[in-house]
């Protein structure tokens, strides 16, 4: 996507300067970044993958929320859950070896 954002700002100033509009740099942060969201956001539906994007908001907001221990934490525990999901619900085997690191990250 970085190719892409060049032409973009080039284009976005020409088409403010024929409207006799100077832009400012916020301008250009503000459009590039709503063009990026509106592409991510397409591809991760067209994917399947927008649950991936919802759990790293959640992410951010954890951080900017509370210290990076509890965000530690947080994700810690989910993937920990997730292994065991994937274990008893999909019949995923796992060695002894990778019990003893579940069992070391739980306690």
């Amino acid at each position: 996507m970085d190719g892409v954002t060049g032409g973009l700002q080039k284009r976005l100033k020409a088409d403010m300067n024929k409207v006799g509009i100077k832009p400012k740099p916020y301008d250009f942060m503000f459009w590039t970044n709503l063009y990026m969201m509106i592409v991510a956001i397409f591809i991760s539906f067209v994917l399947g993958e927008f649950t991936q994007a919802i759990g790293q908001s959640f992410i951010f907001y954890t951080v900017a929320h509370f210290d990076p221990l509890v965000c530690s934490t947080v994700t810690t525990t989910r993937k920990i859950f997730s292994v065991l999901l994937s274990i008893f619900t999909k019949g995923h085997q796992m060695s002894l070896q990778g019990w003893f690191g579940v069992s070391l990250a739980v306690s």
